[in-house]
């Protein structure tokens, strides 16, 4: 049996197509229509008369990411959209679509379906040139930068603090040896490995560009954390994955955001009219009027 939240998840999605909005009107609420809006042919199962289509087991199959070739993820999904059908059936004859609430529920899943399936195959639709593919990897290099870097640094909540312990590594004592001296007082004290320069901030990035490994920054950095004495332990050349191996990640980013813009511009023109009164902001509290001179306060 399936966990709940992923029921709900896979209902909202399959609702459009097992036809549950309809289970109120017409020939539905008499117990007698059909619950699957969609051609049967070809079937996978006929369900108290009802045919459900092939193509339904294999929606659920890739909402779940189960491969209908295997036996036990056939056994799943099949028994999953069993469970769909015979609630909507069971919907049909209680007539539970006769309760607005409900009705209500079942169209919001309904539309949420219908624009989960619509973003997905815009992304899949989307006409993105190889070109521009390439481009993006290659502005994704350049940022990324040449090297990666094994770090250790000391952060302190007050400059003095900084400035005393670089004067220590300045005056010849090895990093190492402060590392332990601070390690129980600095705010952090932290090693990372492999860190590349667009994660670090623009500052401490610049100042790593001009050390070598083995180096400690002479001249601690302020930022929002604190300041950092920083250690380089090590650089290597960063080799980034090729080009075909992250080639479906960057169209997949770039038809996202095709899709995102789309989205805000079919709202930016569309003709939306709000209809009745929308709830106002709760109004801040008046300030306490402050006590006149003299007064006693309690």
């Amino acid at each position: 049996m399936l966990a709940a939240p992923h029921r709900r998840f896979v209902l909202s999605s399959l609702v459009v197509a097992l036809g549950l909005a309809g289970c109120g009107g017409g020939s539905s609420s008499s117990g007698s229509g059909a619950v699957i809006q969609l051609k049967a042919e070809p079937a996978v199962a006929v369900i108290n008369g009802q045919a459900v289509p092939q193509a339904l087991l294999e929606a659920l199959a890739r909402l779940r990411q189960l491969d209908l070739s295997k036996p036990e993820d056939y056994e799943k999904a099949f028994k999953e959209l069993t469970e769909y059908v015979l609630l909507a059936q069971e919907a049909q004859r209680e007539k539970l679509a006769d309760d607005p609430a409900y009705a209500a529920s079942v169209e919001v899943g309904r539309l949420q379906a219908v624009a989960n399936a619509s973003v997905l195959t815009l992304r899949a639709k989307a006409q993105i040139d190889p070109s521009i593919l390439m481009a993006d990897y290659e502005d994704q290099l350049a940022k990324v930068g040449k090297f990666s870097y094994d770090l250790t640094q000391l952060v302190f909540a007050t400059e003095e603090e900084a400035l005393k312990a670089a004067g220590e590594v300045v005056s010849g004592k090895p990093f190492g040896t402060v590392f332990n001296e601070y390690n129980g007082t600095a705010r952090q004290a932290r090693s990372f490995a492999q860190m590349r320069l667009p994660q670090l901030p623009p500052d401490i990035a610049a100042a790593l560009q001009a050390l070598k490994a083995g180096e400690t920054m002479k001249v601690p950095i302020q930022t929002q954390a604190g300041w950092h004495l920083i250690h380089v332990d090590k650089i290597e050349p960063f080799v980034a994955p090729p080009f075909e191996r992250v080639r479906d990640a960057i169209r997949e980013r770039m038809a996202t955001q095709l899709v995102d813009e789309r989205v805000a511009k079919l709202r930016e023109e569309a003709d939306i009219k709000l209809v009745g009164q929308a709830p106002k902001p709760a109004e801040p509290a008046a300030a306490a009027e402050p006590a006149a001179a003299g007064d006693k306060k309690d």
